[in-house]
């Protein structure tokens, strides 16, 4: 395959996978596991992995830049300025009873002005990440990034988040400028998973952990939007900083290959996004663990069988 077509490739599995709970990392390392005859590998595909993970980066920022700008200048105690609709009964997944208890209008809803500001909240959940990740992302890269770990997770993860569905708590807060200290506290700690073992995905880690914290889907969702932004701009500056200090250069070539993936994974992850904020207020993860599990399933035996 031309390395054109493979840069686009990736940028598309980067931007589809990256903020849907089924692991951006494990489906770029069983890719490249796969296309290991690319030109891709090496050194050269990890700084590829960090420069299309910015793209994904961007679409969020793009996409939530209302709402940002609104956390930004929001004051604790203040009216949300477009809050997101209560999620309805899913199609597929249990009930949420608390659902049609939600007031209709959020907009005259005040939140609590003893209540953390979002973005501190933010910045605490994303603590416990950026402190294992640095510790721990030398034993990470070195013993559990491979395919076979990434089958176990996808599987193991999808198993949890049908659990998750069905015995969860009614959720209790409907937006972001709701949530507590200890709720964002509880979902920084889910995300650790993500860090420490590859294939279990940042976005069903902090969704599935709001989730567990009372959050509903949106809200959870949402969040776990947020949290996405400095986890992946303090591992990506990591990651680049590492390649400033060994001095890693591109070729020409390589330099069209970065822009095409980080192009590709902007323009897809903004579209997915838009989708998925769309299809949680009306379904439930399900489809996406047992989608998981089968990839998983068929990853294993796979790598089983060739050894």
């Amino acid at each position: 395959m031309n390395d054109l077509w493979i840069a686009v490739l990736l940028g598309v599995i980067e931007g589809v996978t990256e903020f849907l709970p089924v692991s951006s990392t494990g489906h770029l390392l069983l890719a490249d596991h796969w296309l290991r005859g690319a030109d891709l590998g090496g050194d050269f595909w990890k700084r590829f992995i960090v420069f299309i993970q910015i793209g994904a980066i961007l679409a969020v920022v793009v996409y939530f830049r209302d709402r940002i700008w609104h956390l930004l200048r929001n004051k604790p105690g203040a009216t949300p300025a477009q809050p997101l609709p209560a999620e309805t009964s899913p199609a597929v997944g249990p009930t949420d009873p608390a659902a049609s208890a939600v007031p209709a209008a959020h907009g005259t809803h005040l939140r609590d002005p003893v209540r953390t500001h979002p973005l501190l909240l933010v910045a605490i959940a994303t603590a416990p990440v950026l402190i294992i990740g640095f510790l721990l992302h030398k034993q990470i890269e070195a013993h559990l990034e491979t395919p076979m770990v990434v089958s176990i997770a996808l599987v193991v993860g999808g198993v949890l988040m049908i659990l998750i569905e069905l015995l969860r708590p009614a959720p209790r807060t409907q937006i972001v400028e709701e949530i507590t200290l200890g709720q964002a506290l509880f979902v920084g700690c889910a995300q650790v998973l993500s860090a420490v073992f590859p294939g279990t995905s940042r976005s069903a880690a902090t969704i599935m952990g709001g989730l567990l914290a009372g959050l509903s889907r949106p809200a959870a969702a949402e969040f776990s939007f947020f949290l996405a932004i400095p986890s992946m701009f303090a591992a990506c500056g990591f990651s680049l900083l590492k390649m400033l200090r060994d001095h890693a250069g591109f070729s020409s070539q390589q330099a069209l290959l970065l822009a095409v993936g980080t192009g590709v994974s902007f323009a897809v992850a903004w579209i997915v996004i838009a989708a998925f904020m769309r299809y949680i207020r009306r379904y439930s993860f399900v489809p996406f663990a047992i989608y998981r599990i089968l990839l998983g399933l068929a990853a294993f035996a796979i790598l089983t069988r060739n050894g």
